[in-house]
């Protein structure tokens, strides 16, 4: 049976040959007319105007929706289950690419390289011994314990750094020297210097870093977020980090995005602000694709899938 599958990012040539001996057609997001979109039965990416039209259509075909990312909180979660459609997300896609950006983050404060910018900016040299960390000195709490979690946890022990971590159990996961469940962070950031979120963008999440969240916070080195904007109150950060709760702070994700020009947060010197990139790199969309890839055999033989996909009841 044929199908038509509509992407948003050039196909390699060895996947092309595989949908073609399935019977399946290719056609990127740009040319698609309104007279495809009944016939659509696999969506990778996600583009919001043409993936609710094909939803709408009555005689929609549409099987399986592969995200360009890991989060789905933007994706229409009762119209999907309404038509029994599968969804599998870019899980794993960013380990790498985030891993290492959250190191940089950590290394840009440690070691004085905000002084320095600063410094290079104004033509002074001078001194910032005194303001210098080692990474092993420093306790790592890494909220969210998935695939960039491993990664990182990984990563860090490398750097000789104790590494612990929160999930919604508190089940053990390997790379982690402790665990803790979400339910008992408040006992978990009391032994952390460097909070890391890589939490899911669900209801259990939103505001989660509020002003409760950084009550039991008293001398934190570093907050990080990596995960979702939406999961931090920026009036209570900046709270924390006025009252040198927090020293310092890397977000790559904020609420909302783009972060207005009138915010905050831009005009404190100890905030560092990457603009949602940290999990890109050159090669994103091939990385994505591979992981597409993974899929394909079992999906044409009997419409399953061995990896990634997502509960949209948990949102993840």
């Amino acid at each position: 049976m044929s199908q038509l599958l509509a992407t948003f990012c050039e196909i390699p040539e060895d996947v092309l040959e595989e949908l073609q001996a399935n019977d399946t057609t290719v056609i990127d997001f740009k040319d698609l007319q309104p007279e495809d979109y009944p016939n659509v039965s696999i969506l990778l990416g996600w583009d919001a105007k043409i993936g609710n039209a094909i939803l709408d259509e009555p005689t929609s075909k549409l099987k399986w929706i592969q995200t360009h990312s890991a989060g789905i909180d933007y994706l229409p979660h009762d119209k999907i289950a309404a038509k029994n459609i599968t969804v599998t997300n870019a899980s794993g896609v960013h380990a790498e690419q985030i891993s290492q950006s959250v190191i940089g983050d950590i290394l840009y404060f440690t070691r004085g390289l905000n002084t320095h910018v600063t410094n290079s900016a104004n033509k002074v040299w001078d001194d910032v011994t005194g303001n210098t960390y080692v990474l092993s000195e420093l306790k790592v709490l890494i909220l969210g314990t998935g695939n960039i979690g491993i990664e990182l946890a990984k990563n860090l022990h490398a750097l000789h750094v104790k590494v612990s971590g929160i999930n919604h159990s508190g089940r053990a996961v390997e790379g982690f020297d402790k665990t803790y469940a979400i339910a008992d962070y408040a006992t978990a950031v009391k032994d952390a210097d460097i909070i890391v979120n890589i939490l899911p963008g669900t209801e259990e999440t939103r505001d989660f870093f509020n002003d409760e969240f950084f009550s039991h916070i008293d001398d934190l080195f570093m907050f990080i977020n990596v995960g979702r904007g939406f999961s931090v109150d920026n009036a209570a950060l900046v709270k924390a980090v006025t009252a040198k709760k927090v020293r310092y702070v890397a977000l790559d994700v904020t609420n909302p995005e783009p972060l207005p020009t009138d915010s905050i947060l831009w005009d404190i010197p100890e905030v560092l602000i990457t603009s949602h990139t940290t999990g890109q790199s050159h090669d994103y969309n091939l990385r994505l694709v591979r992981i597409f890839q993974q899929n394909l055999p079992s999906y044409f033989k009997d419409g399953s899938f061995i990896r990634n996909v997502v509960d949209l009841d948990k949102g993840y």
